[in-house]
């Protein structure tokens, strides 16, 4: 939709909408990625007119769910028009035993159905569409369920927006992304639809040998599971850290590259050495020689550490005064 961020801040004040440079990359990156932004503030910050201007900037369209407590999916997603069915079935009646098969199809097809803002949003096709869901905070967690079940349903999406994590981007000094990420192939409409999945490869891609594809497969989702099998292990610090550092992702599912996941494990792995050193020296000191240590390194507990350089100086330091005090 925008080609850089400085069209998108070009566009937006053509619109008469100021924003700050942090919102705006968020804004350009959204777009690009085509994920959906979050915005929360008090009334009048703003928040419902940027989707306005983000709209009139991209020569889009605007779709708007306005919620409010007791919204049900009825009004968010649409429903049958009863009434228009039990007319067209008065119309058909000699073709009702005849041609019964055909006639429940078209009952059921869209041209008996009185869309919502979410389908009238997913069915935009001659130009792009914004949609605005107002006041989300007001709904209750019975409508969230049944609107993206019925959704899922709907558009064959299956567990599509369950493999959704969120994506790491690198920002300059100046609080901008240094690129944009681009979405997995699995994640586009055209890729889900041809069967891709979270490291699957697809039959149709060309590839020869269809074994070796589902070894690749096999050896990722192995390698992914081992990996979140040390996240207990090494804690929330360290084994977030090195995602960040060696993956640039949160969730070890997202990596597709056999080679990096074998490097992020082997890692881990060292990492959880390097815990049982510091516990084993911790035996022969006692827990009071942590705490000067992990004051020189500038970390409040052992749980802040986050990479492996700093564990490892931990691990010297403690293992030093271990043998001093034997």
């Amino acid at each position: 939709m925008f080609s850089s961020a400085s069209e998108l801040a070009t566009k937006l004040r053509d619109s008469r909408y100021i924003i700050d440079p942090v919102t705006l990359a968020v804004v350009y990156l959204a777009a690009r990625m085509q994920k959906p932004l979050l915005i929360e503030g008090p009334p009048g910050c703003g928040k419902t007119e940027l989707a306005y201007a983000v709209a009139a900037a991209g020569n889009a369209t605007v779709e708007r769910l306005q919620c409010y407590v007791g919204i049900t999916e009825d009004k968010a997603i649409g429903k049958f028009d009863e009434a228009l069915q039990r007319l067209f079935l008065e119309t058909q009646g000699e073709d009702l035993e005849k041609d019964w098969g055909e006639i429940r199809r078209r009952l059921h097809t869209l041209d008996f159905f009185a869309e919502g803002p979410l389908v009238r949003a997913l069915r935009h096709k001659d130009r792009p569409c914004v949609l605005l869901v107002d006041e989300l905070d007001k709904v209750d967690q019975g409508f969230e369920a049944q609107a993206f079940k019925r959704t899922c349903s709907c558009f064959r999406l299956g567990r599509y927006l369950y493999f959704f994590e969120g994506t790491w981007v690198d920002l300059d000094e100046r609080k901008r992304p240094r690129s944009v990420p681009q979405l997995p192939k699995w994640a586009t409409p055209e890729g889900w639809a041809q069967g891709l999945r979270p490291n699957v490869v697809s039959k149709s891609n060309g590839a020869s040998n269809g074994a070796k594809v589902d070894d690749d497969g096999c050896e990722a989702a192995a390698l992914a599971k081992a990996i979140e099998g040390m996240a207990e292990l090494l804690g929330r610090g360290l084994y977030r850290g090195l995602l960040r550092d060696l993956a640039r992702v949160w969730n070890p599912r997202e990596i597709q590259e056999i080679a990096l996941l074998q490097r992020v494990l082997e890692h881990m792995r060292s990492a959880e050495r390097g815990l049982r050193r510091v516990e084993a020296a911790l035996d022969k000191t006692g827990s009071g020689a942590l705490v000067p240590i992990l004051k020189t390194i500038g970390v409040t507990s052992l749980e802040r550490v986050d990479n492996l350089e700093t564990l490892k100086r931990i691990v010297l330091e403690l293992e030093r005064s271990a043998e001093t005090n034997s």
